[in-house]
């Protein structure tokens, strides 16, 4: 198998099981908690929050992307450098955001950052782990 075509295997596999993993979260896990604090700040028709499918899945695209190329800088990093990264790109991207809107948006709620400041790192060592385990299955 091309190694291109391996990168394209590792990039999907890891955009699923990172993605199937933030929604059981956000949906699942504490979705009534995302749902109760973000309504105030959504947009909203009727009862339902609007969601931007697009712009969703970009943020996703760049965040999987940004964690596969850190982590594989290493070409391959240890389990432990990858999971290390993989936290550090959480902290960065996910919990960086929930303080940034706690400090600027009168109605983001300290809920909601605490939730975000716990997930970035648990999401992003999952994500770390799961590029590492895909890439030594697939270049192995």
């Amino acid at each position: 198998m091309a190694n291109v075509l391996k990168m394209v295997i590792l990039w999907l596999l890891t955009f699923i099981l990172f993605s199937l993993v933030d929604a059981v979260w956000h949906l699942l896990i504490f979705g009534q908690a995302y749902k109760e604090d973000f309504k105030p700040l959504a947009m909203v028709q009727g009862e339902k929050i609007v969601f931007r499918k697009i712009w969703g899945f970009l943020a996703q695209l760049f965040l999987v992307s940004s964690l596969i190329i850190l982590v594989l800088m290493k070409n391959p990093a240890s389990l432990k450098d990858s999971v290390i990264v993989g936290f550090l790109v959480g902290v960065l991207a996910i919990t960086v955001y929930g303080f940034t809107n706690y400090s600027l948006m009168k109605d983001w709620s300290l809920r909601l950052t605490l939730l975000e400041a716990f997930w970035g790192p648990l999401l992003g060592s999952w994500g770390g782990l799961v590029v590492s385990f895909l890439y030594r299955w697939l270049f192995r």
